[in-house]
């Protein structure tokens, strides 16, 4: 007989974790936010809605999916970690911050409960960094998960003031795209790969741009972008990938809109675009060398996709399948099916596609996401949206990377549950782009 979180117990546990943090947290807006009531509402809005999505997301795979799915085998093995803190202090802080590795597994004491597994690093990497939320938690999965978001959400919403400051007048606009998209609610808050590569994602942005935008060269911004690359990059580097090139490509047009004289910059927009290209470009060979394996390179990448994409189409994923057609595991052959696997990744599944409670919820944001996309562009047009990008690089950025994440999730991706969950980083900043410009111009008819 399996563990049931949800005796009275447990119940009594869930609602005072509830109490003290809600308690915690108004006491700290009060203190923090008194006087900015817009902010302090955003603040806690924002954190209930957190913990909202945290506890809907543990009722359905508790209840619903009845603990199927990776999120309870990643809870579980991370539980057991966790005892190893308990059990021998000196091999839980070795395997925590990495130092086991294959060549050395063995040193690790047999007793321990605990035996790390290389077959999938991603996997082992979710076992290590869920381990002290599930020991906070008392082992209890709903505990845990309230744990874990009471951690994330803090750093969202260092991210949320920091981009706060840059958009002055953006804030409902960043407050929707970062605080209370529901299917980003969702699947950013459960025991998953997802919650951790999202929240750091958005990290490592907020450290890039304080670094290479700001020049703020201090320690606490280096390790910020160090600890956000690594945790990423142990668990879905195309994500860094993404971030990585979509960032110097804003980095550049950001400098050249530094240049005022229209002739001149002219004059240093290949110069510069050559300079950021080629430091991108090392960036990334040198990520791509860290991470190795599949994501080495492009071949490597394009035979992956090529074989999940095959894979996911199988009949026992439960109909749940969609196929934007075959291609090979080539530049060209990609190539062939990218505009599928961009409209796949920005937009589906379909409201029509969706055959259960959770694909319905994200076939509507996928609507309400298509019939702004064609808003904006029949309102303002082709030339205004070309001229907001040449006004505000950062619109480039959110494009940029949600293309990339776009086409890479489409070309890999064929399973809708899947789809849904990996597409999460780009959809805050795909709505962010398409807000941004319609804010834009509603100024402008207002100025004229």
């Amino acid at each position: 007989m399996r563990e049931s979180y949800l005796d009275i117990s447990g119940i009594l546990l869930i609602f005072t974790y509830l109490l003290v943090t809600i308690f915690v947290f108004n006491l700290y807006a009060n203190s923090k936010y008194g006087k900015e009531k817009t902010t302090k509402k955003y603040f806690l809005y924002g954190l209930y809605f957190k913990l909202f999505a945290a506890l809907f997301f543990a009722l359905i795979y508790d209840q619903y999916y009845q603990r199927g799915g990776d999120t309870f085998a990643y809870f579980y093995n991370a539980c057991r970690l966790g005892d190893v803190l308990f059990k021998n202090p000196t091999a839980y802080f070795k395997i925590f911050f990495g130092f086991i590795n294959e060549t050395n597994v063995y040193s690790l004491p047999s007793n321990l409960g605990y035996f790390p597994s290389f077959r999938d690093p991603s996997v082992f990497a979710v076992h290590r960094f869920i381990s002290p939320f599930a020991i906070l938690g008392l082992k209890n999965y709903y505990l845990s998960i309230i744990v874990l978001n009471v951690f994330n959400y803090l750093l969202i919403w260092r991210v949320f003031l920091f981009f706060k400051k840059i958009f002055m007048n953006k804030e409902k606009m960043l407050a929707l795209a970062l605080l209370f998209i529901p299917s980003v609610g969702f699947w950013g808050s459960g025991i998953v790969k997802d919650s951790f590569s999202y929240t750091f994602g958005l990290v490592f942005l907020s450290a890039f741009y304080r670094l290479f935008f700001m020049r703020k060269i201090g320690i606490l911004n280096i390790l910020k972008l160090l600890i956000s690359i690594y945790i990423v990059l142990s668990l879905k580097p195309y994500i860094l990938y993404g971030l990585i090139a979509a960032g110097f490509v804003w980095l550049g047009f950001n400098y050249i809109a530094l240049v005022k004289n229209k002739l001149l910059r002219t004059f240093v927009f290949p110069i510069i675009m050559f300079g950021i290209g080629l430091g991108g470009m090392y960036t990334l060979t040198n990520v791509a060398n860290i991470a190795g394996g599949s994501y080495q390179d492009v071949d490597s990448m394009l035979n992956k996709a090529v074989v999940s994409q095959q894979d996911l189409k199988k009949e026992y994923y439960g109909g749940n399948s969609f196929d934007i057609g075959d291609y090979d595991a080539t530049v060209q052959g990609a190539a062939s099916v990218t505009p599928a696997a961009i409209i796949a990744g920005l937009y589906r599944p379909f409201l029509w596609e969706a055959n259960s409670v959770v694909m319905i919820l994200s076939g509507l944001e996928n609507t309400i996401l298509l019939l702004l996309t064609l808003f904006v562009l029949f309102r303002a047009g082709p030339r205004f949206f070309f001229k907001s990008l040449s006004k505000e690089p950062f619109l480039i950025f959110c494009f940029i990377f949600s293309l990339i994440m776009a086409m890479g999730i489409g070309l890999s991706t064929a399973n809708f549950g899947a789809l849904v969950r990996f597409k999460i980083p780009l959809i805050p900043f795909f709505l962010m782009g398409w807000l941004f410009i319609l804010d834009d111009y509603r100024n402008f008819k207002k100025s004229v």
